[in-house]
């Protein structure tokens, strides 16, 4: 019985592993990061740390004596999560039906796919500082989210990923079902929730998972408190060979006394007369900067992405080549809130934006104690899906726990975001 046992459940891994790739369209349009030795990870508490891509000034003249510059490296931290499970038991009466295995399967890949959906969803909503409304329907509402990532010179490289929520997918169906660019869709890669390929640069889907933005309704505004000096830092020097990481993402404004009562975690904030540039040549846009609260204390906004100005007092030609704004965030400048309306989410992003951070569990380590048994798979996306069973004699019950062991983070914020469809 042992034996027939253990391949019915090894077969129901199998089912799962099937299941689970049906749905794992976020997770195929993010990228892995798994290049951390489990024995590395486990040494620096699951946290390790990934530099971005550099900067560089461009200097003018023949001679270039006492100009050398110093490179600044950047970087953010990735974080193992703890597991994500489904955990059950069985007696052995009721393996012998297989369908009721089957639909146990079908019920564990589900839960787990979709959970992962959602939080990479969620972290988008939560995190990306790219933001805007409109009634624009159909190709214009996509191309939008194409404008914001070209006019500030995003890198596109790795592809483009646009989630359209039900709602807003019912609206522009027919628009979009219209496009010639829609015809020969992939299956295999796409599933069951590929709209198609190439709409505005976008590869785009749809989802009934996305993230909701909070509705800021009210016309409640702030005023900076004083001069915002943010420079971009690989590290700080803390003395005594003490060193400290910095994330690059991380900035801070402070307003008046009071005012930050007037915002939220979540809100997406704009600066009077503080536009985005393009990254490469440092053109204004024309357009104002997004920014995303992601915490908050008393009237202190930590928000993403940290905003640079090249005309800050004091700043060095190494420092202004990683601008992102056109002129300096200063004393009594009006903070103003992009998210009026809110609502379920319509998320867009640059496919190496967002990144799965995979973790290895030693998991043959339990084979070797006694009636512990354990598989694992690779899946398409590149997370791993792990399975340990094991029995006890007492009461002929069998415990299965399936597991998927992995962090997220939004490696870039300024090259994700959200959009929110207001009909006219």
């Amino acid at each position: 019985m042992a034996n027939e046992t253990a391949k019915t459940l090894v077969t129901y891994f199998d089912k799962v592993c099937r299941q689970f790739e049906k749905d794992t369209t976020m997770a195929r349009q993010v990228s892995i990061d798994t290049a951390e030795s489990g024995a590395a990870l486990q040494n620096a508490n699951n946290i390790y740390w990934r530099p971005v891509e550099q900067q560089a000034p461009v200097k003018e003249g023949w001679d270039m004596t006492g100009e050398e510059g110093t490179i600044i490296e950047q970087a953010y931290p990735l974080r193992l999560s703890d597991p994500r499970n489904d955990f059950f038991q069985l007696r052995v009466d009721e393996l012998r039906d297989p369908r009721f295995m089957e639909r146990r399967s079908m019920a564990a890949a589900n839960k787990l796919s979709t959970d992962q959906n959602s939080r990479i969803a969620d972290l988008v909503a939560n995190t990306g500082s790219l933001y805007y409304e409109s009634g624009n329907a159909g190709y214009d509402f996509v191309a939008e989210g194409r404008t914001l990532l070209r006019e500030r010179q995003a890198y596109t490289g790795e592809g483009m990923s646009y989630f359209l929520n039900d709602r807003t997918y019912q609206v522009m169906a027919s628009d979009l079902a219209s496009r010639e660019d829609l015809s020969g869709r992939p299956e295999a890669a796409y599933g069951t929730a590929g709209i198609g390929k190439r709409v505005a640069g976008f590869d785009l889907f749809e989802a009934s998972y996305l993230g909701v933005i909070p509705a800021r309704l009210n016309a409640t505004t702030g005023a900076v408190e004083a001069d915002v000096v943010e420079v971009p830092e690989g590290f700080i020097d803390l003395g005594n060979d003490v060193v400290q990481n910095v994330d690059y993402r991380v900035g801070s404004v402070e307003l008046g006394t009071g005012e930050g009562a007037n915002f939220q975690v979540g809100d997406v904030i704009t600066f009077a007369g503080v536009n985005s540039l393009g990254i490469t040549d440092k053109k204004d846009t024309g357009q104002l900067m997004t920014f995303r609260v992601v915490s908050k204390s008393s009237d202190t906004l930590t928000i993403y992405p940290k905003p640079i100005a090249a005309d800050q007092t004091g700043i060095t030609d190494d420092q202004a080549a990683y601008a992102n704004i056109s002129t300096q965030i200063v004393a009594t400048t009006v903070v103003s809130k992009a998210n009026a309306t809110g609502g379920r989410a319509n998320s867009f992003w640059t496919n190496d934006s967002i990144e799965i951070v995979n973790g290895d569990a030693p998991l043959d380590y339990l084979s070797e104690f006694d009636g512990m048994k354990v598989v694992s798979e690779t899946l398409d996306s590149g997370v791993r899906l792990y399975m340990a069973y094991d029995s006890k004699l007492d009461t002929l019950n069998c415990r299965v726990r399936l597991f998927t062991w992995y962090g997220l983070v939004n490696k870039a914020p300024d090259r994700n975001g959200n959009a929110i469809f207001v009909p006219a």
